[in-house]
């Protein structure tokens, strides 16, 4: 048992070296959206492919929101440093409510637009079923 106490030391210094490494590397940072351009490209990506019409941006670059020709929704959400495309399904329900869109088929996203956002809402705000 006296050989623990320097193993789990050692380990403790090993785990906070890496936490150290990591945070230097800037893997700490979230991912944020410069640029409609920026978000067009990270659409274009989408499997199956996604050509916006129309592009949305959160104000922080948190998040976009798009639509393509085809009348097709889609968003990208944050996942650590990186994005992930998501494509709603038709009909999903997008709300704005005090200038920020609530999207009930993501619940833990919201968007507030530069823009207003209304223009992306399909729900009345003041629907507070389901």
């Amino acid at each position: 048992m006296p050989g623990a106490l320097p193993q789990l030391l050692g380990s403790l210094v090993a785990v906070v070296a890496i936490v150290a490494v990591t945070w230097a590397l800037g893997f700490r940072r979230a991912a944020r959206i410069e640029s409609h351009d920026e978000a067009r490209e990270l659409f274009s990506l989408a499997p199956g492919g996604f050509e916006p019409v129309a592009i949305e941006l959160d104000r922080q670059g948190r998040a976009a929101i798009a639509r393509d020709r085809q009348g097709r929704v889609a968003v990208l959400v944050p996942h650590g440093n990186q994005f992930v495309f998501r494509l709603l399904a038709p009909g999903s329900p997008i709300s704005a409510e005090g200038g920020v869109l609530a999207i009930r088929a993501l619940p833990a996203v919201k968007i507030e637009p530069e823009g207003d956002a209304r223009v992306w809402a399909n729900t009345d705000s003041s629907d507070n079923s389901g």
